[in-house]
């Protein structure tokens, strides 16, 4: 392991948990207004991945790190280490909620197939969506090319409120495992689990691949 990789884990952890807390506290704060959901997660984003960025690179999610893993950006046990504090920091925030919110209202906004979908077609949101993400996460962090010098993780907050403008009514967006752990742990919710591990991860490693061997400059590879 790295020096000062638990620098790293906790910077993570901190991202975890403010994606939870303010992400799925925007929703239960609005009462599920769509609106409201798509600017707290998109900021949350914006603000914490250029916060983070200069301590751990901002991943934030699991599926994040995970294309960076798959592309050998980070090393294998760096990378599980962090994918696990980012997942305690998602927890501990859905505890936070709870305790704000006993009553549970909407599952304590743990994300969930719409009843007008089927699960499959909830899962293949997610992958798409973060495909977007983790491409947008390359090709503006990654990539030397990219806009993250100057602009920071705007431009990613800015994909995940795209995102939740296509996907937020249908899958509640999610976008990482983290994001429905959390919740889904603290609420006790954990109908269709999978479309939240599948869906993610496999649409960021997808992402990560196609943008690390076809856009990425040789060089950098």
């Amino acid at each position: 392991m790295e020096s000062g990789w638990w620098k790293k884990a906790l910077a993570e952890m901190l991202g975890g948990f403010a994606l939870v807390a303010i992400g799925a506290g925007s929703v239960l704060a609005s009462n599920g207004d769509l609106l409201t959901a798509t600017i707290g997660h998109a900021f949350v984003i914006a603000v914490f991945g250029t916060a983070l960025g200069p301590i751990s690179g901002g991943q934030i999610s699991p599926a994040v790190t995970l294309g960076l893993m798959v592309t050998r950006r980070i090393k294998a046990d760096l990378g599980v280490v962090i994918i696990i504090f980012q997942l305690i920091g998602g927890v501990l925030a859905g505890f936070l909620l709870l305790w704000l919110y006993p009553a549970k209202p909407l599952n304590l906004a743990t994300p969930a197939v719409a009843g007008s979908i089927s699960a499959v077609q909830g899962m293949v949101l997610e992958v798409l969506m973060t495909f977007f993400l983790v491409f947008v996460v390359f090709a503006t962090a990654i990539d030397p090319r990219g806009a993250a010098k100057t602009l920071g993780a705007i431009p990613i907050g800015f994909t995940v409120g795209i995102d939740w403008l296509l996907g937020g009514a249908f899958t509640g967006a999610a976008m990482s495992p983290g994001r429905w752990l959390g919740t889904a742990v603290a609420s006790g919710y954990f109908e269709n689990w999978w479309v939240y591990w599948v869906g993610p991860l496999v649409g960021g490693i997808l992402a990560a691949l196609l943008y690390h061997h076809v856009f990425l400059p040789k060089k950098e590879r």
